[in-house]
């Protein structure tokens, strides 16, 4: 038998003892209080006592938590429990590390495509900028000259800076944008 063929053997032989495996589970306890467990019911002379059915077997019909979504929401994530990330050292550290892992990222692909090598792919290097990496793409692109010319890059990035100063803003605002939007969500639902 070839090895492909002792494969298949073997899973068909797993997949039928598996089958086999699965069965109902009786607890059954006779006149002299001995307890005897059966996958087949209990025999004569003992009465069931408990079944607990197979593991795979199709459960009851699930009911809601009984904690409404908001609150666990809020355990997940407490109000108060996240300041250091949102705090303007942490914001501005976070937007530096980026911007500098993003302009080494257009500087490398730039060297990559004068010595026509395999480059970074474009999706790489907008996450990068999504992620608070755009003022490091912006002063790589125009140092070295890279990317500045491609139309679809261009109207990527600017729209990923768009969305930066749309977030910006609306923390400036005290987050009435995104309130705004909430609201309105809320009513067309």
């Amino acid at each position: 038998m070839s090895g492909t063929g002792l494969k298949y053997l073997l899973v068909l032989l797993i997949l039928w003892t598996g089958h086999a495996v699965r069965a109902d589970i009786y607890k059954c306890v006779d006149a002299d209080g001995t307890i005897t467990y059966s996958d087949t019911g209990c025999p004569e002379g003992t009465r069931e006592v408990e079944k607990r059915p197979e593991i795979n077997a199709p459960t009851k019909e699930l009911r809601p938590p009984s904690v409404p979504l908001e609150n666990r929401l809020k355990r997940l994530w407490p109000p108060d429990g996240y300041q250091v990330l949102t705090s303007l050292p942490f914001v501005l550290g976070a937007y530096g590390i980026m911007s500098l892992l993003c302009g080494l990222a257009i500087f490398r692909d730039k060297r990559k495509s004068i010595n026509r090598q395999w480059r970074t792919s474009e999706r790489t290097l907008h996450l990068l900028e999504l992620l608070g990496g755009w003022p490091g793409s912006l002063v790589a692109q125009q140092v070295f000259r890279h990317k500045t010319r491609k139309l679809s890059y261009q109207v990527t990035f600017w729209c990923i800076v768009g969305l930066h100063g749309l977030v910006w803003a609306d923390v400036l605002l005290h987050q009435k944008l995104s309130r705004t939007a909430m609201n309105l969500v809320h009513s067309l639902l």
